[in-house]
């Protein structure tokens, strides 16, 4: 039938066979394998390799393997548990290095707020000089900004006596 409910089938199929499903999800299930001859044949073939792997021959189990593994989990739990102890500190070491570094952040940016925020008087006259200039500049800028707001005061303005004539 269509791709993705062959992929969907697919992908059930081990549950399917194993009569793991829902009675309503293995119906749907056995109704496209009636209609779908390439899922059908995937299921044959599922089939047949689980019947092969169950009467292949097991491995034999190798002296001391009970032991080996009983000890790897008495090991692994108690590696959880050092985890567990250990677990508070690394968070308290996290919190104190933020904090730390929040810290040294802000006392960055004071030290370079204080070195560069503050203005000095200028000293030679060439610095005086560049100081008035300097001045005369932004208060040409602003006269700019003066002059711009009226242009828009009188366009505002000739409209408001259009519209009132």
């Amino acid at each position: 039938m269509s791709p993705p409910v062959c992929h969907w089938v697919q992908s059930v199929l081990a549950a399917y066979l194993a009569g793991e499903l829902k009675p309503s999800t293995a119906d749907a299930v056995r109704r496209h394998l009636a209609r779908c001859d390439e899922c059908r044949k995937y299921a044959t073939e599922l089939e047949e390799t689980w019947n092969l792997l169950d009467e292949a021959p097991l491995p034999p189990v190798r002296p001391g393997f009970t032991e080996r593994m009983m000890a790897r989990v008495v090991e692994e739990k108690e590696l959880r548990a050092l985890e567990a102890r250990m677990r508070p500190n690394r968070i308290l070491r996290q919190v104190a290095a933020s904090v730390l570094g929040v810290a040294a952040g802000l006392l960055i940016g004071l030290a370079l707020y204080s070195w560069t925020g503050q203005l000095r008087e200028p000293k030679s006259p060439i610095e005086r000089e560049v100081s008035r200039s300097i001045t005369f500049l932004e208060d040409a800028d602003l006269l700019d900004e003066i002059a711009v707001i009226e242009a828009i005061d009188r366009l505002t303005g000739s409209t408001d006596r259009a519209s009132g004539a």
